[in-house]
């Protein structure tokens, strides 16, 4: 039997298989009556469940021989803080003593906060994936005592869950042989699932190492393409993104599509990112008030969002809504991307240095509660007139009606025609609406329209404080394009803090990084790829805002590292977890551009972005080789535009851009100029003659008092200069950018 057929036939045998016993109603417990082993966690995930009746333990060998010992098997269960659905398990099940009782009995229980533990997520999504063709959270698996998986789905209602569990049960006590079979054909097709090995023989290349031929290119150009081509036909050309609901913005594709619509000149590309960012800026899922973007959109329209609000969405929005502004000059890009970095500057700020994981959806229990808004609480909050303007902008009890008398604040018109139903110029409605919108912010926190403390404030939603350091190398580069699209120096020292919090205090004294850090127990687990790729790539845009070379070093020195921890020589590719590792049931690596785009593509960038520095071919080369297995086994590109970014600088003409200047100020203003525009086929080198330098920067060190007087730009190409020139025109031509 396939193996797909067997995981499918073994799931439908679980979900039918009945049981008498049926679950009581919720028990009336006082808060602590019950803690656990979760007590001792950092976690806010883990300590949410730290007095739940089920005797939860962290992840650790310590539970797996726990479950060898006494015989059961072992109950895992994976959530993060801000899911909903997560919250409705918890109350529904494991708050639930009979429930909490028979899991007991039976099983041996374990509590994953994903964020925390990216790796253990991965393995056994995967194998949920596999068994029920679907996945999210919570994510909740049935495994053997040494972690391979037999049972696994998302939320369950209380009772439907402790039936599964006792078919499982049930089959553990009369049919081990069922079980140990499955569990042996389920890890096998989790650890085959996605795997890439990369061809050892690249492509053919000139003698410096760096060129494909122009067949290649064509190839690969035409490859690109018909892939968007195919993709067009799914676009939701009304309200943005792809058709259906419901919408998740994913930044990966959003950038991809600026990419290619700016190197292919391609309009209609551009005016469906356009589209979907004005939707977006205008909805529900975008927090007028208080500025930063919640997790997706319930419907098609973007109103109605799940509420919480993630730092690894607003840090890559940040980037999203920069670049787009460089393309379409549209103030309201400009708004949304100050108003994400008030968001994560106010909410997630982490002491440290760090930037802190993710607010809640729900406040006093009631999902949304914190963001929507009442007509009558409006009144209170906003003069007559101020009122007038706000019901009409945001069409309160219309269309942005949600329940229970509350609306989201959304825009369902463009600022012309809300201007004119008030009786306004656009500039002066849409700078009404700013003031209005921060007077909406300062009343939920309890203050006036002067932000002094009048009244109770509205009970925020939950904070997740943990540390991750992908996330906030994630929104280092972030800031790094929010500063080169509007020229903020606080963005960039920002930035700066970030990234220094991450080489110091997230960082061994062996140079290798940790994944979590938080101010309870200080850093700790070990670094996963993503950590190192994400930090990485912020180092290399660390360098482009600064042309500061110890940026450069570090990330030479993290890339050295990831090569000795996670690289495979075999395959040519990264595992997500090192070498360091105790081993999970099955080993995996990370390929899929998500909402997040994948560690191993984001390395690819990296080793070509430093490659290109460095005149570093082995580097190009490691690059490519991922990159044509990755794009070989691409079936969707909504799952691949970080890769196909890549590709697109790898089949178009792709510049190293240096500016010898000897002025540091002029310097900066130069550079400036030229961020002025999008030119995402470049990588930008300048500054004086220090250690760390890029490789291509030698010989174009201004060395005269006339050179140091004047600015010259060199524009390289696969190791090859063309003469300086001296004007930003010449460059723009010479780069072949015409927007």
């Amino acid at each position: 039997m396939r193996l797909s057929s067997f995981l499918f036939a073994f799931t439908a045998f679980l979900a039918c298989s009945s049981c008498s016993n049926s679950m009581a109603p919720m028990s009336d417990t006082t808060l602590f009556k019950h803690t656990n082993k979760l007590i001792n966690s950092s976690s806010p995930y883990l300590q949410q469940h730290a007095h739940n009746p089920v005797d939860w333990m962290a992840w650790g060998d310590e539970a797996f021989e726990k479950a060898e010992k006494e015989g059961k098997l072992v109950f895992i269960s994976v959530g993060y803080s801000a899911c909903h659905w997560c919250h409705v398990m918890e109350h529904e099940t494991f708050e639930n003593e009979e429930a909490a009782d028979y899991i007991n009995e039976h099983f041996v229980s374990i509590k994953v906060d994903r964020e925390e533990r990216p790796d253990v997520d991965a393995v056994y999504m995967n194998a949920v994936q596999l068994m029920t063709g679907r996945g999210g959270w919570p994510l909740n698996c049935v495994a053997l005592p040494d972690g391979r998986p037999v049972f696994g789905g998302t939320y369950f209602p209380r009772t439907t869950f402790i039936e599964r569990l006792q078919s499982i049960v049930n089959l553990k006590d009369n049919n081990i042989q069922k079980l140990e079979q499955y569990a042996a054909q389920l890890s096998e097709g989790v650890s085959s699932t996605d795997l890439l090995i990369a061809p050892i023989e690249g492509l053919a290349k000139d003698a410096a190492g760096f060129v494909w031929s122009k067949s290649e290119r064509n190839k690969f150009g035409a490859e690109i393409d018909a892939k968007v081509d195919n993709w067009r036909r799914s676009w939701d050309r009304d309200k943005g993104l792809s058709k259906g609901a419901p919408k998740f913005p994913i930044p990966t594709n959003l950038d991809f599509l600026l990419h290619y619509g700016t190197v292919r000149n391609d309009k209609d590309a551009l005016a469906q990112v356009k589209l979907t960012l004005d939707n977006m800026a205008r909805g529900g899922i975008y927090d007028q008030a208080g500025g930063g973007f919640a997790r997706y959109s319930t419907d098609a329209d973007w109103k109605i969002p799940h509420f919480e609000k993630m730092l690894y969405d607003n840090a890559q929005l940040l980037t999203t809504y920069s670049n787009a502004f460089r393309v379409f000059s549209e103030p309201r890009y400009k708004e949304v991307a100050l108003g994400i970095i008030d968001f994560i500057n106010q909410e997630l700020d982490d002491p440290s240095g760090g930037f802190r994981s993710a607010l809640d959806a729900d406040s006093d229990g009631v999902e949304g509660k914190y963001y929507v808004w009442d007509e009558d609480v409006l009144a209170l909050a906003l003069t007559p007139e101020d009122l007038k303007i706000a019901l009409t902008a945001y069409d309160i009890n219309g269309k942005s009606y949600w329940e229970h008398d509350n609306s989201v604040l959304m825009s369902w018109e463009s600022d012309e025609n809300l201007a004119e139903a008030v009786g306004l110029s656009s500039q002066e409605f849409r700078d009404r609406l700013n003031i209005i919108n921060k007077v909406l912010s300062n009343y939920r926190d309890g203050k006036n329209a002067l932000g002094e403390t009048s009244h109770v404030p509205r009970i925020k939603p939950g904070l997740d404080d943990k540390v991750l350091i992908s996330w906030t190398a994630l929104t280092v580069s972030g800031l790094c394009d929010a500063y080169r699209t509007f020229g903020n120096e606080e963005h960039l020292n920002r930035a700066a803090k970030a990234l220094d919090f991450i080489l110091k205090r997230a960082r061994k004294a062996d140079g290798s990084l940790f994944h979590v850090y938080h101010e309870k127990d200080g850093a700790r687990i070990n670094a996963f790829l993503e950590d190192y790729a994400f930090t990485i790539a912020a180092c290399i845009d660390m360098y482009e805002s600064t042309f500061n070379p110890k940026w450069l070093i570090e990330a030479r020195e993290l890339t050295l590292i990831s090569f000795d921890k996670f690289y495979d020589t075999k395959t040519g590719v990264f595992w997500y977890t090192s070498n360091e590792e105790k081993e999970l049931f099955a080993k995996k690596q990370e390929n899929d551009d998500s909402v997040i785009p994948s560690s191993n593509s984001t390395m690819a960038d990296n080793l070509f972005r430093l490659g290109r520095y460095d005149s570093k071919f082995n580097w190009i080369e490691r690059s490519d080789r991922m990159l044509l297995s990755a794009w070989e086994n691409s079936n969707n590109i909504r799952r691949s535009t970080n890769w196909a970014q890549v590709l697109l600088k790898r089949t178009l003409p792709f510049y190293e851009v240096a500016i010898s200047e000897g002025i540091p100020e002029k310097l900066n203003n130069t550079r400036r100029k030229i961020d002025l525009k999008y030119y995402p086929q470049i990588i930008l080198a300048g500054g004086v003659d220090l250690p760390g330098q890029p490789e291509f920067l030698k010989g174009k060190y201004p060395s005269s008092n006339a050179d140091k007087l004047s600015t010259r730009f060199f524009i390289c190409q696969e190791g090859s200069c063309k003469l300086p020139v001296e004007s930003l025109i010449e460059v723009n031509n010479l780069l072949k950018v015409g927007h």
